[in-house]
C-alpha cells in the first residue's frame, strides 16, 4: 500500500483541483475554509445559549474594555454599525448589556455587559478556547507562537502595504 502525499489527500469540502488551478494555493480561500468550519462548530454552542458569534464578539470585546462605545463595538467586534446598533438592543433586551448616557443630550452611550451577560461569556469563552485548540490539536507550543506571529505580520501587511498598482 503506497502513502499518500500531501498534495494526494483531499480533506472533506474541498474542491479537486485541477493542475492549472490553484484555489486550494490562494491564503484567503485557506483561511475562509477554516474560519467557516470554526464557525460552524461555535454556532452550534452558541444557539443552545441562545447566542450568536455577533454576540459572542461584542461581549469579547466588552470583556477586554469593560465598556465601548457603538464605534468603538463596530471597530473591533468587525461588524457593520446598523448590525451593531439592532444586536445592542437585542442583547440589552435579553439583559447581557446595559446602556449609559455618558453625555448630555444622551446621543453618546457607553456599552457595558451585565451579571448576566458575564455569565453567558464565560461560559462561551470557555467553548471558543475548547474549538481552538480542537484546531491546534498537534502543533507544539512553538509552532503555535509562529503562527499566532505569521497571522500578526499578515494584519500588518493587509493594514499597511497598498495593492501593486497592476493587481487592480
Amino acid at each position: 500500500m503506497a502513502i499518500k502525499t500531501e498534495s494526494e489527500i483531499s480533506l472533506p469540502g474541498t474542491i479537486p483541483q485541477k493542475p492549472d488551478v490553484v484555489l486550494e494555493r490562494i491564503l484567503p480561500y485557506l483561511m475562509n475554509c477554516l474560519t467557516f468550519r470554526l464557525n460552524q462548530l461555535l454556532n452550534q454552542d452558541l444557539r443552545k445559549l441562545g447566542l450568536t458569534i455577533s454576540n459572542w464578539r461584542i461581549l469579547a470585546v466588552l470583556d477586554v474594555n469593560e465598556t465601548a462605545s457603538i464605534n468603538e463595538l463596530v471597530e473591533y467586534a468587525m461588524i457593520e454599525q446598523s448590525t451593531v446598533s439592532r444586536l445592542i438592543t437585542r442583547m440589552e433586551e435579553d439583559g447581557l448589556v446595559r446602556r449609559d448616557r455618558i453625555d448630555e443630550d444622551g446621543r453618546v452611550r457607553s456599552i457595558s455587559m451585565t451579571e448576566e451577560g458575564r455569565e453567558k461569556y464565560d461560559i462561551v469563552q470557555k467553548i471558543t478556547l475548547s474549538h481552538s485548540e480542537r484546531a491546534l490539536i498537534g502543533l507544539s507550543g512553538s509552532e503555535k507562537a509562529i503562527l499566532e506571529s505569521l497571522i500578526a505580520k499578515m494584519r500588518y501587511n493587509i493594514e499597511t502595504y497598498p495593492l501593486p498598482k497592476n493587481s487592480a
